[in-house]
């Protein structure tokens, strides 16, 4: 079954937010987001996001997170 790959299931990754500021010197706003992962993901995450906004820099890291804590869509090739 050449070309054929093994497939993980589908699982959801459900995690928490906290966004410091930690410049305004920088344009744009330089954010540290702390990223908790809900079991069974519970790992923590420390990202150094620019972003606009805390929402913004918020919502890049939860998606930084996810592609981490994903599994991949085949695991042969």
């Amino acid at each position: 079954m050449v070309g054929e790959f093994l497939r993980g299931n589908d699982c959801q990754v459900l995690c928490d937010a906290i966004v410091d500021l930690v410049s305004r010197v920088q344009r744009p706003f330089l954010w540290k987001v702390t990223v908790t992962g809900l079991p069974p993901h519970s790992v923590t995450r420390v990202y150094e996001i620019a972003a606009k906004s805390d929402n913004v820099a918020a919502m890049t890291g939860i998606e930084k997170f996810v592609k981490e804590m994903s599994r991949p869509l085949a695991i042969l090739q």
